[in-house]
This record gives structure tokens, C-alpha cells and sequence, in this order.
């Protein structure tokens, strides 16, 4: 099955512009986790951790899935995977950052710790937004060419299944044709046909030579 060439290319800027956020994201928390490892509590660490992996996963499978031969429930199970994981990172962050403790030391520290953690929240949100609109795209690329109108069936190389094709050949019966010789001479359908009283005269007329020839 061919694929449109304008949702080739949409897929991949949305795959090449998540795994370049990613990539971002993972140096800035790599920074981040350096300065405030101190400073910071052990459940920040933990989700800065948390995230700091999911990216990395992230910037892994999404070339991947470049790579190989595109086919829909593939990038379907792979985009599921991902989505849980970072929709679930990501408000797991939102709803614990309220009870994150932040450093008492001076107000600025609290205010930048503050600062800190609502940039992660919607720095968080990216990536799977960008992975939503893939997956509206992907459905409704699916949805469009599953219910288009479709001739004999195929086998589809992807799914393994029965797919139908619009391209049909259409099979003619071939009637033979008389070959030369077994046609009737034209001769012989002009001729006209001796009828059955001149049959019957020759044949007494040949009897009657044979008797008088017998005859002493």
C-alpha cells in the first residue's frame, strides 16, 4: 500500500520536531539537576529523573519509527506507549508540585524554586502535545482510506490480512474462431442439394444393369 506523500512528511517534522524538543529538554534538566542537586528535595529529584528517561526514551523510538517501514498499528502502539507515559509523568508533576518543599533560606530562593517547578509543568506538556496532534492525524489518515471505495481483493503486505485494491483487470473469455479449414467452401453452399427423387432413380437404375448384366 502506497502512503499519500503529504502525511509522510507531516509525520516526520512532527517526529524530527518532538525528538529535537526532547533533546532540549533532556540538556536543560541534565543543567538543572547539576546547579539544584543540593538544593533541591528528594521527590524533585525523583520526577526531574523521571522525566529526564522518558526523554530519553523518546528521542530513541521516535527515529526509530522512521526508520522502518511505516505501517499504522505499529506507530499506533508505539504513540499509545508514549502518550500514557507522558501524560502520566507529567500530571503526576502538576498535581505533587503544590506540596514540593523549596528552600526557606531567602524569599528569591522560594521564588525561584517556585518559578522552576511551573516552567517544568508546561515544559512537560509539550512533547505529548505534539504527539496528540500526530495521533489525530493518524486516525483520520486511518479512518479516510479505510472507508474509501475499494475493487478486488489483495493481500496487504502490513496487516497480513485481505485489503481490497481499486486497480482491477478486467478478464475476457476467449471465444474460438473457427480455424480456415474447418470452414465450408463456398462451393459446396452454392451448390444446390440433388433431391431424394433423382437419388432414388439412379439408385433402380444401377440394380436394373446389374440384373440384366447376370441375366444369360
Amino acid at each position: 500500500m502506497e502512503h499519500p506523500h503529504l502525511f509522510l512528511k507531516l509525520r516526520l517534522v512532527i517526529f524530527s520536531l518532538t525528538t529535537f524538543i526532547c533533546l532540549l529538554w533532556v540538556i536543560l534538566l541534565s543543567c538543572l539537576l547539576f546547579i539544584r542537586w543540593d538544593a533541591s528535595s528528594l521527590s524533585e529529584r525523583s520526577f526531574l529523573m523521571l522525566f529526564l528517561g522518558l526523554d530519553v526514551l523518546t528521542m530513541i523510538l521516535l527515529p526509530v519509527l522512521l526508520l522502518v517501514k511505516f505501517r499504522t498499528w505499529l506507530d499506533g502502539a508505539r504513540l499509545l506507549l508514549l502518550l500514557v507515559c507522558h501524560i502520566g509523568v507529567a500530571t503526576s508533576f502538576a498535581i505533587w508540585a503544590p506540596t514540593i518543599s523549596c528552600p526557606n533560606d531567602t524569599p528569591d530562593d522560594r521564588g525561584v524554586c517556585q518559578l522552576l517547578n511551573v516552567y517544568i509543568i508546561m515544559a512537560s506538556w509539550v512533547p505529548p502535545s505534539f504527539l496528540i496532534f500526530y495521533g489525530v492525524c493518524l486516525s483520520f489518515y486511518t479512518w479516510r482510506y479505510a472507508s474509501q471505495p475499494r475493487g478486488h481483493s489483495s493481500v496487504d503486505e502490513e496487516t497480513g490480512g485481505i485489503q481490497s485494491s481499486s486497480w482491477s483487470v478486467p478478464v475476457t473469455e476467449s471465444r474460438e474462431t473457427p480455424s480456415i479449414g474447418h470452414l465450408p467452401h463456398a462451393e459446396d453452399l452454392l451448390s444446390p442439394m440433388p433431391s431424394t427423387v433423382e437419388r432414388n432413380s439412379r439408385r433402380v437404375s444401377v440394380r436394373k444393369s446389374r440384373l440384366e448384366k447376370r441375366l444369360p
